[in-house]
């Protein structure tokens, strides 16, 4: 029997999100050779007993044992993680300030974190095939300059209409 590399704890959500633990469960696999058709009794018996309850929980009356690896991970995802409200992302990015205490480095680190999921600004600079942070601050900000332009430009326009009926 060949020794393990590396170490896989149970999942902590206190600890790490779900969706870092499956990323680093996968590296994990592929470390150590795991066959496709041994991920799921791996993960089963790495996740945890807090984990593998809820899981049972949220599958009843099905058995984990008889769901695929991507229907477990789904499952487990939709419940730790569900998808965020892109207005709530973008509020927390655009109300996200610089802490007195925070370097540069880690308030960039920060903002990107959080413009994970604001997707509009995010979407335009993954189409850039030479990105550097100047050219992502400078379209972040032509992006939002554009949408504050068209918004008062339909609240003009709407205003005018207003006053035209009356």
């Amino acid at each position: 029997m060949s020794a393990t590399i590396g170490l896989m704890e149970a999942f902590d959500e206190s600890v790490e999100p779900w969706t870092t633990y499956i990323e680093r469960f996968e590296h994990f696999v592929e470390a150590n050779s795991t066959d496709a058709d041994k991920k799921v009794p791996v993960l089963l018996s790495v996740i945890g007993g807090n984990t593998y309850g809820l899981l049972r929980s949220l599958i009843a009356p099905d058995k984990p044992r008889e769901k695929s690896f991507k229907q477990i991970t789904g499952t487990l995802q939709q419940h730790f993680s569900p998808k965020p409200l892109i207005i709530a992302e973008r509020f927390r990015f655009h109300r996200r300030s610089q802490e007195e205490s925070e370097s540069v480095t880690q308030y960039v680190a920060v903002l990107r974190g959080l413009s994970e999921h604001c997707e509009a600004t995010q979407k335009r600079l993954l189409t850039e095939t030479t990105l550097t942070f100047q050219r992502a601050v400078e379209l972040a900000v032509s992006m939002e300059t554009a949408s504050r332009e068209a918004h008062q430009l339909s609240g003009s326009l709407t205003d005018k209409h207003y006053a035209l009926k009356v």
